[in-house]
């Protein structure tokens, strides 16, 4: 055994651990204090417990004891023991002569230093994860207090919805249009609005015709076509006589292609041509343009005028031989010499043809002047009574007077008083309902779709038939096209397809009941 080596510092390390060691015979002396005391307890807890014997029981035992091994010595017992203490006290002799001197390198060795760095790092992490923590808290808090302010939700109520059901439209529908705003409904049937205005208009519709035909309104629009004033205010004369019955704009062009054409025009010729554009459902200018292409013996641009609908029978027939052409309408066929004269002289024949002649003056062009004068009248009369003001205006390009409607302040109904039993909503449902040809048409603001919701299911109530579809605006225009009225600006030309291919053009869908 190594002999121990004098060190001062080995003195606190050596008592340590006599101390334990002491510490550790302590304990096991009570452990077994303990184990006595616990056997003695079993032992007289065992002895209480056991039932009381019979003699011939008590010598079935002694001889059973008889047979148990050698009983344990007491004496021998003691022996052991103070065997076990020597043992003991070797043991600890031998401890006080360990060599402690690695232990005590090993504590040299640790660096205290690092290890007060690591604690104070230890120290700032816990800081800081209490100050995120703290944070958190603080963050959760407030969420707790925004979400009690948060008012409860409320869903909103029940939106009817309808699936659609298309079916045809009428063929002569009764339109009755309601118009949905986000406050209501206002309704509007044209054929009731406009009855009362076209019976005032029919009463003094010959006054509303040309009197006195002024060349300054058509100025600009003649100018345009002829090229010039000049040109215009000379063609006047001959253009004038036509003003009741045909738009300005065709007669000019006709008196137009006459005078390239080398010919003369005449308000004689312009009105046979008038007569002729009637049964050949073409412009003036066109017949003028076939006339002028006959006088020169080309009678082809004529007979592509035929009205026929069965190619098999054509109207219109013509033919060039030997210096003279050969004309046809119908049944009635006219040879004339291949001249200017001659073939003017047959066109002027044909204008008085029965079914030819004249049919230009069962047309009949309206002074749209007069006609807004009246109208103007008729809107600002106290009599005039509705749901709409009207402002008559024209369009230059427009063969007809406009009239601008503006619903009247508290002419309409709201949302709730249309539910009311007997609403004049629901008299009018009914009313459309009675009619074999009634038709709503709902005409519904961007921003009314609810208001449509609830005025479309009670006309579903009603049985009503109906379509919709989106209003931008809450005005509306009406034209009356029973009165016809000089353009006074040339109709816009169609753009020319690209490369004279006849552009292929889509129907709109046509209009079903939902």
């Amino acid at each position: 055994m190594a002999k121990r080596k004098p060190h001062e510092e080995q003195e606190l390390p050596f008592v340590a651990l006599m101390d334990t060691m002491t510490n550790v015979v302590g304990v096991l002396i009570i452990v077994l204090v303990m184990v006595g005391l616990s056997a003695a307890s079993a032992v007289k807890k065992v002895l209480s417990d056991l039932p009381p014997v019979t003699p011939e029981e008590l010598q079935q035992i002694k001889e059973q004891v008889k047979v148990l091994p050698e009983k344990i010595d007491p004496e021998k017992l003691e022996e052991d023991l103070k065997k076990a203490e020597v043992e003991l006290k070797r043991a600890i002799e031998e401890l006080k002569t360990v060599d402690t001197a690695d232990t005590q390198t090993k504590i040299k060795l640790m660096d205290l230093e690092a290890f007060k760095k690591q604690l104070d790092q230890r120290k700032k992490d816990r800081d800081m994860s209490k100050a995120e923590t703290e944070k958190m808290l603080a963050e959760v808090e407030r969420l707790k207090s925004l979400l009690d302010k948060t008012p409860v939700f409320q869903p909103l109520p029940a939106t009817y919805v309808r699936l659609p059901n298309p079916h045809p439209y009428p063929e002569k529908p009764n339109e009755t249009r309601i118009l949905v705003a986000k406050q209501g409904v206002l309704t509007f049937n044209q054929n009731k609005f406009l009855q009362p205005i076209l019976d005032g208009m029919e009463k003094v519709k010959s006054k509303l015709e040309f009197e006195k035909v002024e060349y300054t309104p058509f100025a600009k629009l003649l100018e345009g076509i002829l090229g010039s004033a000049a040109n215009a205010q000379k063609a006047w004369p001959d253009i004038a006589p036509l003003v009741n019955r045909m738009q300005m704009e065709y007669v000019a062009g006709a008196y137009k292609a006459l005078v390239a054409g080398g010919i003369q025009p005449s308000k004689q010729l312009l009105s046979a041509i008038a007569d002729i554009s009637i049964p050949t459902r073409q412009t003036m200018p066109v017949v003028a343009d076939a006339i002028v292409a006959a006088t020169k013996g080309d009678v082809a641009p004529w007979v592509k005028l035929d009205p026929s609908r069965d190619p098999a029978v054509p109207v219109i027939k013509a033919s060039v031989s030997g210096g003279k052409i050969s004309f046809s309408w119908g049944a009635i066929t006219q040879e004339v010499k291949a001249t200017p004269k001659d073939v003017l002289g047959y066109f002027h024949d044909l204008s008085k043809v029965k079914g030819i002649e004249n049919v230009s003056k069962a047309r009949t062009i309206y002074d749209s002047a007069r006609i807004v004068a009246l109208l103007q009248r008729a809107a600002s009369s106290p009599l005039m009574s509705g749901s709409y003001g009207f402002e008559p205006k024209t369009l230059p390009t427009l063969p007809y007077v406009q009239l601008a409607l503006t619903p009247k302040g508290g002419g309409g109904e709201t949302v709730e008083s249309m539910k009311q039993p007997n609403s004049p909503y629901i008299r009018l449902m009914r009313d459309i309902k009675s009619d074999p040809s009634g038709v709503a048409i709902f005409q519904v603001m961007p921003d009314a779709f609810e208001a449509y919701l609830e005025a479309r299911k009670i006309a579903d109530e009603v049985g009503v038939p109906a379509t919709w579809e989106f209003l931008a605006k809450l005005d509306l225009t009406v034209n009356l096209t029973t009165y016809e009225v000089q353009r006074l600006a040339p109709t816009p030309p169609r753009a020319a397809p690209p490369g004279g291919t006849v552009p292929v053009t889509i129907a709109p869908p046509k209009r079903t009941l939902d």
